[in-house]
């Protein structure tokens, strides 16, 4: 591969938060007295859009319900993301690839100044070409985003590596027409993955094998 800029997703692929996820949104599953889900049954099902998986749940998933749900899932998180980490060897990969000279962005699903924070707090900035998340709190028009990011790069579609840890990611990745990655400890498990017919990592640090040349 000839690759000159890579793109990362956030949520699951660069921070560990599947658990803190799962924890929110069973605690909106209590309060409606409804069965809890697990880590496991989350990763197994979690797709995009949101408000169909949380239909499949039996959480609110349109209207004010939805939008009210939104909020309030973003406000918790904002208030517990801190206990998540990074994954596994994220800042000694993002400090790598910035050797090479390799530009690195962020794409992702989150609203874009939540991103920029959580970005910006963890002191990450610095490995970063932009940060790039969506204008609403519903996890909404990430292939809009990309399509607008890339435009601005001036590259090839080959040229460009997307990282992510959804099939959401590979029907991005389809979009842009760029080679993809997925990450197999986030959001979607390693059996979900495999439907896409992807190329699957379980360590970041492989992500090395495919961008040195």
């Amino acid at each position: 591969m000839n690759i000159k800029h890579i793109l990362w997703d956030w949520n699951g692929t660069l921070i560990n938060d599947t658990s803190l996820c799962v924890k929110i949104l069973n605690n909106f599953l209590t309060i409606r007295s409804k069965s809890s889900t697990s880590v496991n049954f989350y990763r197994n099902n979690f797709y995009f859009p949101v408000s169909g998986f949380y239909k499949s749940i039996g959480l609110p998933h349109e209207g004010k319900e939805f939008n009210l749900l939104s909020k309030m899932f973003i406000s918790n998180y904002k208030d517990l993301w801190k206990q998540c980490s990074l994954q596994p060897h994220a800042e000694k990969v993002l400090r790598k690839i910035n050797d090479l000279n390799l530009k690195q962005s962020i794409l992702s699903a989150g609203h874009q100044n939540d991103v920029a924070s959580f970005v910006s707090e963890l002191g990450l900035n610095k490995y970063f070409y932009s940060v790039n998340g969506t204008n609403n709190i519903q996890a909404q028009g990430k292939v809009g985003t990309a399509l607008k990011l890339t435009s601005k790069l001036n590259l090839q579609p080959q040229e460009i590596l997307l990282v992510g840890d959804t099939l959401h990611d590979s029907q991005v990745g389809d979009y842009i027409g760029c080679p993809t990655l997925l990450f197999s400890k986030g959001h979607n498990s390693p059996s979900t993955l495999a439907t896409s017919k992807r190329k699957i990592i379980d360590d970041l640090m492989q992500l090395m094998d495919f961008v040195q040349h």
